[in-house]
């Protein structure tokens, strides 16, 4: 790579997330079978989770989003926050059920209300950028921290980028860097980047240009698309 002129950073905000098992601790150990019988005998919330990730996932099964939609549901109905968190990118995105963004917002709410920090961002994201919502920036903003605390990189990100720009938040520099740098060691490539343009361009950080490129080629191998990959 060549050596780096000053240049700008990225300032886009990451979108949503696809559907992911965000349960911690799932029953994917299990047969089959025996999930399935916990989820309709027992009527187990937690299997009845476990059994949309799988038909989500096609793991075991034929891969099945209508089925995938049904079990989140039941499991959901019981309150179940990772269910209700999925169930809402379900309709965010419109997999297995028609695309509803209020739907999907009154999903994302019930599991952000019980400090899943999937559905915290997602929410946040719906916020950011008025879908199903009054857009609202700063409401974003109070989403995207509380789950930054909980460590979802994604949301560090976007929380850095909103200090960035003094977006929804008094512009803070400082802090901006220090949510970059959390989720640039978890492996986002955008906060990457940006993290090496404030080493290279000494923004709050003593300029090292050997830091830099060794952050800025971490993004580029990540898929980041700048003139500066090439």
């Amino acid at each position: 790579m060549k050596k780096l002129l000053t240049t700008g950073l990225l300032f886009l905000l990451l979108a949503g997330f696809a559907n992911a098992d965000t349960d911690k601790t799932s029953l994917k150990d299990l047969p089959f079978d025996e999930v399935m019988k916990m989820a309709t005998e027992k009527k187990d919330a937690k299997a009845q989770y476990d059994l949309g990730v799988r038909y989500d996932r096609g793991e075991g099964v034929e891969q099945d989003y209508a089925k995938a939609r049904e079990w989140y549901e039941k499991s959901a109905a019981q309150g179940y926050a990772s269910a209700q968190s999925n169930l809402g990118v379900y309709y965010d995105y419109g997999t297995g059920v028609e695309q509803d963004y209020v739907k999907a917002k009154e999903w994302y709410e019930k599991a952000a209300a019980q400090d899943d920090d999937h559905a915290q961002y997602n929410l946040g994201i719906l916020y950011s950028e008025g879908r199903g919502v009054e857009k609202d920036v700063s409401k974003a903003r109070e989403l995207f921290e509380k789950s930054a605390k909980q460590g979802l990189a994604n949301a560090q990100y976007n929380l850095a980028i909103m200090y960035l720009q003094g977006e929804g938040v008094k512009k803070d520099i400082v802090t901006a860097k220090e949510w970059l740098e959390k989720a640039a060691i978890q492996g986002v490539p955008q906060a990457q980047f940006n993290l090496g343009v404030m080493y290279e361009n000494g923004q709050v950080v003593k300029k090292d240009h050997k830091k830099a490129m060794e952050w800025i080629e971490k993004a580029c191998k990540n898929g980041v698309n700048h003139p500066l990959c090439n």
